[in-house]
């Protein structure tokens, strides 16, 4: 489902969504110790040269793990032509919640930090290799986090939320943001409810400072509509969008050739800090 395209943005990415042939890439796995732990890395790295400007992707799964239309995602990605870092937000969250008690934003910010260092050395690019980060439901929530926090490195350069919950609450480690149904309630804060120590997601995409960031959601996503992260988002400006697929749920189903085409465009133009949104 991977739709590349032709035209050169300001990294030397490309932004339209002409379709070409898909480069050959090398896919991989590695690892990373994270509080003496090991976290599989999902590597991927394009067989042909690439302009040394060119970032590296770091996509986080949903909380359901590394399956499905995760892994699906981290392969249009770097079927685009960009060297790619995946990761088990699950995976990811269990290490975090063993040794962080409470887990914090500068925990997740350090745990990423570690985690962009040891792709660069395993994908063998320049230690100052721009990053752009990449996640889907969960592992969105934990790339605005990260983008917004400010001890991160100023090398992460932009980000791309796809199906972007409202909030999100660090202490509580979900089993699967995945769900078999297609529509799911979300429940609102009231009274003494945990939820009430969520922390919001979409105020904090404002705080990006100089990153461009896109959010993607579809229309019928059961836990967040997009019509309500458009509520949410307010208006498009010239560093941040959000972008609406039809589709019928959280996982895009009815709408995987748009969702695919957006993606590979998003991270395109997030990478840039030139071209123009077509």
């Amino acid at each position: 489902m991977v739709l590349l395209a032709t035209l050169s943005g300001g990294c030397g990415i490309p932004l339209s969504t002409k379709v070409a042939r898909p480069p050959a890439i090398h896919e991989f796995s590695g690892r990373v110790r994270l509080h003496d732990e090991p976290l599989t890395l999902h590597l991927a790295s394009p067989l042909t040269p690439v302009p040394p400007s060119t970032p590296l992707v770091l996509y986080a799964s949903g909380d359901g793990g590394w399956f499905g239309a995760a892994v699906g995602m981290f392969r249009t990605i770097a079927g685009s032509g960009l060297p790619t870092v995946g990761i088990s937000t699950k995976a990811f969250m269990r290490i975090e919640h063993r040794w962080s008690k409470p887990l914090s934003v500068a925990n997740v910010t350090k745990g990423y930090q570690q985690i962009i260092q040891a792709a660069r050395v395993q994908l063998r690019l320049p230690l100052d290799t721009p990053v752009v980060l990449t996640g889907w439901s969960r592992g969105a929530s934990l790339g605005v986090l990260v983008a917004s926090d400010r001890e991160t490195d100023t090398r992460v350069i932009g980000l791309v939320a796809v199906g972007l919950a409202a909030d999100e609450q660090l202490d509580i480690e979900g089993d699967d943001d995945d769900p078999v149904s297609e529509n799911v309630a979300v429940p609102t804060v009231t009274g003494n409810d945990l939820r009430q120590r969520s922390i919001a997601m979409y105020p904090l995409l404002s705080d990006l400072g100089p990153r461009r960031s896109i959010v993607i959601q579809a229309s019928g996503d059961g836990y967040l509509p997009a019509a309500r992260a458009r509520l949410l988002f307010g208006s498009d400006s010239a560093m941040s969008r959000l972008i609406v697929i039809d589709a019928r749920n959280h996982r895009f189903s009815g709408g995987e050739p748009s969702f695919a085409a957006a993606l590979v465009k998003a991270v395109a133009w997030v990478s840039s800090s030139t071209a123009e949104w077509r």
